[in-house]
């Protein structure tokens, strides 16, 4: 048995050879959930690693938020500068440590820690958190779709947190780490904000216009693990830049959806000192206008005039006529021209892929989009299936014959209820491999190594497109 086949067994024997003492040895013995991934801990004299804001409160304080006073529909740069606002404060002095936050806190979602993905070599090359700052790997940024000087794939990493009526229901989903999730509490009240950051490993020379943006250490793979040319697949320290900012806010004058998605972007040539000042909004989306089909194989970023559920910021849109400096430009938006990132898949849209969150009652969530076709050949069946507009809140969706519960257009959500019931039914297959808790590593044999190996490797993944 090879070294890394013994690591393997090892997180299994721990995890799983000794039954009820599970949860004492892979959580603590303070009963809380997991901060980051096991496979990449800090060295034993870190200080002060990430810890999950997980203190999830009984009940919420209802705020008088101010976007409640301004119509997004007509003053979307206002809706979206007030939310961000509000997520700024009390954030940045504390290097969004939410709970140390003195205004008022902020949540983490559970279970993002490691979602059991391994190289047939044993490598695990997952999502989950990293140490540092609580960063989960995103899509990777694939060759010159952010900039024209990108001519190397980039990794993107992100952390998200919720205000305390998202903290609310996390807590209400996840009421202990020694209780199975419960989707139906998915149901997020008014007031619920998401905000998520965004950080590229792309560098200045790549990227200029992130020239003067935040810059985070993390603890991040250097190139795509899922790549068959990388051939450095483990994490090390390395900087990355914040590229992109997401919000989602729950707001009834959405309609069916009931959230409002925004998204910013760092523009370095932007009037302004701070780097928060320089975040440039890119647009609001809050439906995914279902019926209008305009466009849907057209390529690049343009605004489609047909949709009334998005709005684009046309300054950003890239003029290929324009020698650039260090202004920000964005080179796609979603399908069609809905709202999306620039670090986000150009098939999808913030509405289409949140609104696929969900899971079954095996803990397998729902596909979030036809990843596998591009803008020119995107076929109207798809379109039909992924743009629907599903409504906010949690109930019973019938999606391709199949019964989900939804997550209320929380990713975090599924994600992380998708991640427990892999990691549980690691738990449930391996105990068959360690009868006694104190048998020892070199007593499994080859034959029950590569069964366990073959069991991780084949537990369902979420694709986002990555």
């Amino acid at each position: 048995m090879n070294r890394i086949n013994y690591a393997l067994v090892a997180i299994v024997l721990i995890c799983f050879g000794c039954g009820k003492n599970f949860k004492n040895i892979a959580i603590s013995s303070e009963e809380k959930f997991p901060s980051y991934n096991q496979n990449y801990p800090p060295p034993n004299d870190y200080k002060n690693p990430f810890e999950l804001s997980q203190d999830y409160p009984d009940n919420f304080k209802v705020e008088n938020y101010p976007w409640l006073n301004i119509d997004f529909k007509t003053n979307q740069f206002g809706y979206m500068e007030s939310v961000l606002k509000y997520c700024l404060e009390g954030n940045i002095e504390v290097n969004f440590k939410g709970q140390d936050n003195k205004i008022r806190k902020w949540y983490h979602a559970p279970w993002l820690h490691d979602d059991g993905r391994y190289t047939t070599n044993q490598e695990y090359i997952g999502n989950g958190r990293e140490y540092i700052h609580g960063l989960t790997r995103e899509r990777g940024t694939p060759k010159f779709e952010i900039h024209k000087n990108q001519d190397i794939e980039l990794e993107s990493w992100a952390v998200g947190m919720y205000n305390e009526p998202g903290g609310y229901i996390l807590g209400k989903v996840w009421k202990s780490p020694n209780e199975k999730p419960d989707p139906k509490n998915s149901n997020f009240p008014e007031g619920t904000v998401s905000l998520k950051l965004l950080f590229t490993d792309g560098t200045i020379d790549k990227v200029p216009f992130l020239d003067g943006t935040l810059e985070w250490d993390a603890n991040i793979y250097e190139c795509s693990p899922a790549s068959s040319i990388c051939t450095k697949k483990t994490r090390v320290n390395r900087k990355v830049r914040l590229l992109q900012i997401d919000i989602s806010v729950k707001d009834k004058r959405a309609g069916k959806s009931g959230w409002v998605f925004g998204t910013f972007m760092y523009d370095a040539s932007k009037k302004g000192v701070s780097v928060w000042e320089k975040m440039a909004p890119i647009g609001l989306i809050w439906g995914d206008d279902s019926s209008i089909t305009k466009d849907l194989n057209n390529e690049g970023a343009f605004v489609n005039n047909e949709l009334k559920e998005t709005y684009l910021n046309a300054a950003l849109i890239e003029d290929k006529n324009r020698i650039y400096t260090n202004q920000a430009y964005i080179r796609y938006h979603g399908l069609g021209g809905r709202l999306n990132g620039p670090v986000d898949n150009p098939v999808s849209s913030c509405i289409s892929c949140h609104g696929q969150a969900g899971v079954n009652d095996k803990g397998v969530p729902m596909s979030t989009g036809d990843f596998s076709s591009n803008r020119q050949n995107f076929p109207l069946t798809s379109f039909n299936l992924y743009f629907t507009t599903p409504n906010g809140g949690s109930y019973e969706r019938l999606f391709n014959n199949e019964k989900f519960t939804t997550t209320d257009y929380s990713l975090q959500l599924s994600t992380g209820i998708k991640n427990y019931y892999n990691n549980e039914r690691i738990k449930t297959q391996s105990v068959d491999f360690s009868t006694t808790k104190n048998k020892q590593l070199e007593k499994f044999t080859i034959q029950e190594t590569k069964e366990i190996i073959n069991y991780i490797k084949s537990l369902p993944v979420v694709n986002r497109g990555e």
